[in-house]
């Protein structure tokens, strides 16, 4: 399967500055001005240093220490139903807050993530495709990408028990605008019902690789989701468009210093403006 990521240059963003600024703009309903946070997206862990950069994975390692920078830079881990309340002016917007999202519900979340995330305290969404619980990523074998094992409902009932926050990925991770409309029914309707059924009703879509149109955008709401994250979105902030709100991808090649660099106000700005120039990159996720 053929993925890119995003790119930038360092000289395009002047400043590193950790701070959330807040921005002008409104939400999908128009109940509160627009935002940014940076949203993290993560897949896969591996425990040791044979990290393959093309398999959207780094090492257990290169998390851990993130997750501490978080803490010593001073951001407060929420997840997406306190985002949620801020967004509606439920509740006072803070600054310094990031989300942890992981896509695919790989079991190396449970075996890895979880246990690093329970040791500091911090939550993380996870979006589950919810088709595939108890088996293999089959999605993404068929173009020859290394098989992974998807967690079971005993692992996804105790991660939630756990603190962590469940979305929906799909019922099979199929590609949203290349489903015919009964499929993409499926994907929306059918996920939310399993993931309902097993206790852990979704308020939260992930397109699956990061892919949406504004069609499929108003198919989620019209689902019951409140939200929906994706990885490119052409919105001036991140929560200007609820039904696409872009996340930052991590990667193995992303030292402290850029990790950084894309928690700041100035990578979403930059973010922000070469989507709204360039138009949405086809990635996968």
């Amino acid at each position: 399967m053929t993925r890119s990521v995003e790119r930038f240059k360092t000289s395009d963003v002047r400043r590193v500055d950790p701070d959330i600024r807040h921005h002008p703009g409104s939400n999908h309903d128009g109940s509160a001005p627009g935002f940014d946070i940076p949203i993290l997206l993560y897949h896969h862990l591996v425990p040791g240093e044979a990290v393959n950069p093309s398999a959207f994975e780094i090492s257990i390692r290169q998390f851990e220490q993130q997750l501490d920078l978080l803490a010593d830079l001073k951001f407060s881990v929420i997840n997406f139903a306190a985002l949620l309340r801020m967004m509606n002016g439920e509740e006072p917007r803070r600054e310094r807050i990031a989300i942890i999202t992981f896509d695919d519900a790989f079991r190396s979340f449970f075996e890895f993530a979880f246990p690093a995330l329970k040791r500091r305290g911090l939550s993380a969404t996870l979006f589950v495709p919810a088709g595939e619980i108890g088996g293999k990523n089959r999605w993404d074998t068929a173009t020859g990408f290394p098989e992974r094992e998807v967690m079971n409902e005993n692992e996804v009932r105790e991660v939630a028990a756990g603190g962590m926050e469940i979305g929906s990925h799909g019922w099979l991770h199929r590609c949203l605008p290349e489903c015919t409309d009964a499929e993409a029914g499926e994907e929306l309707h059918r996920s939310r019902d399993r993931l309902a059924a097993l206790g852990l009703p979704p308020q939260v879509f992930a397109y699956p690789y990061g892919r949406h149109s504004p069609k499929h955008a108003a198919m989620v709401r019209d689902t019951g989701y409140e939200a929906a994250v994706s990885i490119f979105s052409g919105a001036p902030t991140v929560t200007a468009d609820r039904f696409a709100m872009r996340r930052v991808y991590l990667h193995p090649g992303d030292s402290p210093w850029r990790f950084r660099l894309k928690l700041s106000s100035s990578y979403s700005r930059y973010k922000a403006f070469r989507e709204r120039r360039t138009g949405p990159e086809r990635v996968t996720a």
